[in-house]
């Protein structure tokens, strides 16, 4: 008498499995999370615009007073440990690019152009304590002295640049690394040292 072999169980569709779930690709995630950043701080910081397809990193810490105005154009990258302070008016163009720990302070008005490349551990500020009430004064209680700042567009500012209150820098302008900025630059001009000074044009000033 034969042997049959046995019949192998057959499993009905319902019965299956179901397949892994597939891996999200590497190449995408970066784009996704970009986007879930952006979607997160426009959702907290309801008051503040940050325009379509800006790039935020993460550890940005915003502050925004009561009556303030934040402006990120659209395109605008906010590297990582950024920090905003705004009690007054902030607007950034389109395509404008900040690096690591930068920080923009704006009590009164601070407004910076399109495609700027501001460089790692810039400081913009529109605001200096007062120091002028007496020594019996703390400093911290002796108010700010503000005057708004103007940067154009196409500027770049090298790595730790400081640009203080009052400032005007105008068009395709580039400052130095390290330099601090206590007088206007004109468009098209090249500026560096402490405090930073012109040392030549881009092309001849018009």
């Amino acid at each position: 008498m034969s042997m049959t072999e046995p019949v192998p169980e057959q499993r009905t569709d319902a019965s299956r499995p179901p397949p892994p779930p597939r891996r999200l690709s590497r190449s995408l995630w970066p784009a996704i999370s970009r986007r879930l950043r952006l979607l997160y701080f426009r959702a907290r910081h309801v008051r503040a615009r940050f325009g379509e397809g800006c790039d935020i990193r993460p550890g940005l810490s915003l502050n925004m007073g009561e009556d303030a105005t934040v402006i990120f154009g659209s395109r605008c990258v906010l590297d990582r440990d950024m920090t905003v302070e705004c009690s007054g008016s902030l607007e950034v163009g389109g395509g404008t690019i900040f690096g690591h720990h930068c920080t923009l302070a704006a009590r009164e008005s601070v407004v910076i152009g399109n495609d700027c490349l501001i460089a790692e551990m810039v400081s913009i500020r529109d605001h200096d304590h007062r120091f002028d009430l007496g020594l019996d004064t703390p400093v911290r209680d002796q108010g700010f002295d503000c005057r708004p700042v103007r940067i154009g567009s196409n500027v770049w500012l090298g790595c730790k640049v400081t640009v203080v209150k009052g400032i005007s820098i105008g068009d395709n302008a580039v400052v130095g690394a390290n330099s601090v900025v206590t007088h206007d630059v004109p468009a098209n001009a090249v500026a560096v040292g402490a405090p930073a000074r012109v040392v030549r044009y881009r092309v001849p000033p018009e």
